[in-house]
């Protein structure tokens, strides 16, 4: 990911600070994952304080201004194949602890799908950016296959 986008996701999550805007965290296992999944706004001092219990962190977002998302169905499967964790509606923040090993995240909004892979190598863990390009955008296999995880 490069700078600026960081550097716009990071803007974007003080303004929403700012003002106040809500979407509520939701936390949970399913089987030994322990995860967090929710906004920011009211929120984003808990998700920033929380960040590092996490080893897998993914951020949703659309466009190339990185608006946050909400509402899409996440599935994280690992090398085996078994499910990990299976949300309707995962974001704009997604924090899932799990243990090392490499695993393979489909996400799917507005009917889009993307698949990343993700290696957990440390207790610091990884954060992988989810982007779904404007509607106006086509969608080809590239585009799901080209993105990264940052360690």
């Amino acid at each position: 990911m490069n700078y600026l986008t960081k550097l716009l996701i990071t803007c974007y999550l003080g303004l929403m600070m700012s003002l106040g805007t809500a979407v509520h965290a939701d936390d949970g296992n399913m089987g030994d994952a322990r995860y967090i999944n929710g906004g920011f706004g009211e929120e984003a001092d808990d998700f920033k304080t929380s960040a590092k219990d996490y080893n897998l962190r993914l951020y949703l977002t659309e466009g190339k201004g990185s608006h946050f998302v909400t509402n899409a169905a996440v599935s994280i499967t690992d090398k085996k194949g078994n499910v990990r964790l299976s949300l309707a509606d995962g974001g704009p923040l997604l924090f899932v602890q799990l243990e090392r090993g490499s695993y393979t995240i489909k996400a799917e909004y507005k009917g889009v799908p993307i698949t990343r892979n993700a290696t957990i190598t440390s207790a610091r863990g990884t954060n992988v950016y989810l982007n779904w390009k404007s509607e106006e955008a086509e969608y080809t296999a590239d585009d799901n296959e080209s993105g990264h995880s940052e360690q």
